[in-house]
């Protein structure tokens, strides 16, 4: 079990608090929509599919108490009204959401759509990386979202403390570190992901960043571990004729983080929720227990301890 000297923050995202002390809280878990082939058209029925998902993560929170946040992939200009209409109309007014969006020219297209349309300060940017060119950079400054996830991911250093430098300093890579320049931008809300690495890449550094992060800042902070499963080379070949398997190991990957104190887990694509939130919400009741046990640390009765009984 975990409990942080360092006080830790508690972000308001619309009907979404995110943070606190292992076990306090809910891990938060997000979906990506509009991921794959079957989406690239956008056609009714592609429409149809999309709606459905994201109705039924809304579902599996409302029925485990696990915050649900859609995480909306944009790789392409034509898709990003369309596809951001389609998640406001199902979501409830106040919800934040997050836009997965690859390339950094595309990112400074989202923010400037968001602003020009009244929803900057319900998305949250997925991510900020070392990726960002000088225009990104600029429209991040005139059109800052209302929360960021500040991507630890560090291709010359994969520890620990090569994570930290690339949040904190920038490692050479960029002229200031993503802390700074969120700040900078005027962004108030911040949330860190260790970014997760394959195996014999320094993988389990991924996780061994979460509690030291929040120690550190006393931020929220999470990752999207499920990459580091999906680009396994052994488990490519395997789940091709076992899929079901593949995907229990996809799924049970997001138990890791929250073990070691994470917030948040981006799970991947959002039509796994059915597997991944009974999933999660059984370990939130582990860590739930413990924190009251050792630390006191008392939950609400929204949370999946109280709430699945």
């Amino acid at each position: 079990m975990l409990n942080f000297s360092t006080e830790q923050r508690i972000l308001e995202l619309g009907d979404i608090r995110l943070g606190g002390q292992p076990g306090e809280l809910p891990t938060v878990l997000f979906g990506t929509a509009f991921y794959g082939k079957k989406f690239k058209s956008m056609d009714p029925e592609a429409v149809d599919e999309a709606r459905k998902l994201i109705r039924a993560q809304e579902e599996m929170s409302q029925l485990t108490g696990n915050p649900a946040v859609v995480d909306v992939y944009l790789g392409d200009s034509e898709t990003v009204a369309g596809r951001l209409d389609i998640v406001l109309e199902e979501l409830p007014e106040k919800r934040f959401f997050s836009v997965d969006v690859p390339e950094s020219a595309m990112r400074r297209e989202v923010l400037r759509h968001a602003s020009q349309v009244g929803i900057s300060h319900r998305i949250i940017l997925n991510s900020f990386n070392l990726g960002a060119e000088q225009e990104e950079l600029e429209a991040l400054k005139e059109h800052p979202p209302g929360c960021a996830i500040l991507l630890g991911y560090n291709p010359k250093d994969f520890s620990v403390d090569g994570r930290i430098d690339m949040l904190e300093s920038g490692a050479g890579i960029m002229e200031k570190g993503l802390m700074e320049l969120a700040k900078e931008f005027g962004i108030e809300n911040i949330i860190l992901d260790t970014g997760a690495t394959p195996f014999e890449h320094s993988a389990a550094e991924t996780l061994r960043a979460i509690p030291v992060m929040k120690n550190k800042w006393g931020l929220p902070v999470g990752c999207a571990i499920h990459n580091t499963v999906e680009s396994w080379l052994w488990m490519k070949q395997y789940r091709r004729e076992h899929k079901s398997e593949y995907l229990t190991c996809d799924a049970g990957s997001n138990a890791l983080p929250v073990m070691l104190g994470a917030d948040f887990c981006i799970y991947g694509p959002i039509r796994n929720s059915g597997m991944v939130f009974p999933f999660v919400a059984m370990v939130d009741k582990f860590m739930a227990e413990g924190a009251d046990d050792y630390f006191g640390v008392s939950q609400d009765d929204g949370h999946p301890r109280r709430k699945l009984t």
